[in-house]
């Protein structure tokens, strides 16, 4: 078994757009990876990154100005994969609200309190960040998105003061620095006692060669079979997901190639169509994602 742990934060862009690149692993490795994420808190303090000149002037204003190049950069890494991004008066930071942690320290709640449904938050809770923009270094936001996975808000609330979580958190991080990662994403492979660290963004091509390389070619992909049966699984495993990563997780050669197995799923009211906001006038496919009905679709 490979095991594959990514060194991450919620907010993380980057993170976003290698979704597609990772259920290609999941489906062309099918049963031969474990996944685990690690919190690594991007942004320690916002004030490390904003203009200097800014932060001479006020606090207030560095925040301002560089909210506008925090989406740029957002913006920018659309291209990796194609996974929508358009951001609009981001309000992700703020005077009072100062870092990331709090997303850290969200997963990590969830993660002790129902662990099945710790990468269903995270993925939730890039999309409230990164899709629809939400200032989701606030409690209540955060909150928020853990009712939609299920758990009580308030049990959320509880749990996310409680000492073990933070407790957690502090390990995530101190496994991040004893590794000596310098940048974000990272990712961690295992395999029968062998193991590399790999810095940046990879895409499912840079994967397979790694795989093959620190696997001798014991773990090579396979394609899966595409149905309606086989794109409803993926849907119900991933109750909120876009038409690109299941594209890349049946290795099709455009999203377009999908709709024969997601139209009758449409039409007989098994899923939904979730259309975002598309700013630049790209194919309405591309920005849209799709979810089961049920208690996972309030957005």
């Amino acid at each position: 078994m490979l095991k594959i742990t990514t060194f991450t934060d919620p907010m993380m862009g980057l993170s976003y757009e290698s979704e597609p690149f990772f259920r290609k692993l999941e489906t062309h490795f099918a049963g031969h990876i474990e996944f685990h994420t690690v919190m690594a808190g991007l942004v320690r303090n916002v004030y490390d990154f904003v203009n200097p000149a800014d932060l001479a002037i006020s606090e207030a204003m560095a925040i301002e100005r560089y909210l506008p190049h925090l989406a740029a950069i957002y913006n920018a890494e659309q291209s990796i994969s194609g996974m929508p991004i358009s951001m609009e008066n981001l309000d992700l930071f703020s005077t009072d609200r100062t870092s990331s942690i709090p997303l850290n320290l969200a997963y990590k709640t969830v993660q002790q309190l129902a662990p099945e449904k710790a990468d269903e938050f995270l993925y939730r809770l890039r999309f409230a960040t990164i899709v629809e923009v939400r200032p989701t270094t606030k409690l209540n936001e955060l909150a928020r998105v853990a009712g939609q996975v299920g758990i009580n808000e308030q049990t959320f609330l509880n749990a996310y003061h409680l000492d073990d979580v933070k407790a957690s958190l502090t390990e995530d991080f101190q496994r991040f620095q004893q590794l000596g990662i310098r940048g974000l994403p990272a990712y961690l492979l295992e395999y029968q006692g062998k193991q590399v660290v790999v810095n940046g963004v990879l895409d499912d091509r840079q994967f397979f060669i790694l795989i093959a390389q620190l696997t001798q070619n014991n773990l090579l992909p396979q394609k899966p079979e595409i149905s309606q049966s086989t794109v409803k699984n993926l849907i119900e495993k991933h109750k909120l997901i876009s038409p690109i990563e299941i594209q890349y997780a049946f290795g099709l050669a455009s999203v377009n190639d999908i709709m024969p197995y997601l139209n009758p799923l449409l039409m007989n009211g098994e899923i939904k169509r979730i259309e975002v906001k598309d700013r630049r006038k790209l194919s309405s496919l591309n920005y849209s994602f799709f979810s089961l009905y049920g208690p996972y679709r309030v957005l």
